[in-house]
């Protein structure tokens, strides 16, 4: 039984939330005097209460001290960066975990959707076994869980984690379209003129000729409503996978284009790599390979 038959797509996606993290970091490491210092945007002394409301102290971070600061940032540069890379995959989850939470503490008013996706993926690799850009580190794991048999367990909580994921991301999709059929702008089909011509989301051209017509309007509002509910069922179906996941790519595009939502747009987009098997990705690779010679 092939138990790592979403390794590839895994991998993928390990890698792109690395590299999200990481960049996350260095715009925290460039902007840390908006972000940690005691005249942030969200005051310390809101830190602190948060904090102490919730019993966190073994997640206090003395953020006073410039050298705690710039302890925090290289942590979270140097285990972003073996994330992506493949190395101390496990360790630096955890690490990573704990940095975002006290991240979010920190400036809890300024998180987007995208944080809280990668809060919700990270934990799921501490069991889902990638392949490392280190041809040695990866040999070693592998010898390492031979040698404890360790190789059928690993297998196993590799599979059925990177299910937990797929399933994850279905009930972010569901409950995020359950959502929508709460608000009276989704049901009428009016919601995406009112957010196309915000302010907050720097209106575009197409935009504006987007709600020109209340009939597109309302079919891409509903459009919305319909893929969010319908995505947990149908991208199980083989043959609707595919077409599904374009779908969804042309979605957060859009998203990405006429709202300015970046960081959102590509983790979502990034979650559909695990969705195929690692015969999907080397059939296409072969592919490829073969255009390209």
């Amino acid at each position: 039984m092939n138990y790592n038959k979403y390794k590839i797509g895994a991998s993928i996606l390990r890698f792109l939330i690395g590299f999200f993290i990481f960049k996350d970091f260095i715009v925290y490491a460039i902007n840390s005097k908006y972000l940690f210092n005691q005249k942030g945007i969200i005051s310390y002394e809101t830190y602190i209460d948060i904090i102490n409301y919730f019993g966190f102290k073994y997640f206090f971070f003395d953020f006073t001290n410039n050298t705690v600061i710039y302890l925090y940032l290289f942590l979270g540069i140097i285990f972003s960066l073996l994330l992506t890379l493949g190395v101390l995959q496990r360790f630096s989850v955890i690490v990573l975990f704990v940095l975002l939470f006290v991240f979010k503490i920190r400036n809890i008013y300024l998180l987007d959707g995208a944080d809280n996706v990668i809060s919700v993926m990270l934990p799921f690799f501490l069991f889902v076994n990638t392949f490392s850009f280190s041809e040695k580190y990866e040999k070693l794991k592998q010898k390492i869980l031979q040698r404890k048999n360790l190789l059928k367990i690993d297998g196993v909580l590799s599979k059925y984690f990177s299910y937990a994921i797929m399933i994850q991301i279905c009930f972010i999709y569901f409950f995020a379209g359950l959502h929508k059929l709460q608000g009276e702008v989704w049901q009428n089909g009016t919601a995406l003129y009112y957010i196309l011509n915000s302010n907050d989301f720097s209106p575009t051209i197409l935009n504006q000729f987007i709600t020109s017509s209340l009939l597109v309007v309302k079919l891409l509002t509903w459009f919305t409503i319909f893929f969010q509910l319908t995505f947990p069922i149908l991208v199980w179906i083989p043959k609707l996978r595919k077409p599904y996941i374009i779908l969804g790519i042309i979605l957060h595009l859009g998203i990405f284009f006429m709202m300015k939502i970046d960081n959102f747009s590509f983790v979502m987009i990034s979650c559909y790599a695990i969705f195929f098997n690692n015969d999907f990705y080397t059939k296409n690779f072969k592919y490829f390979k073969r255009l390209h010679l």
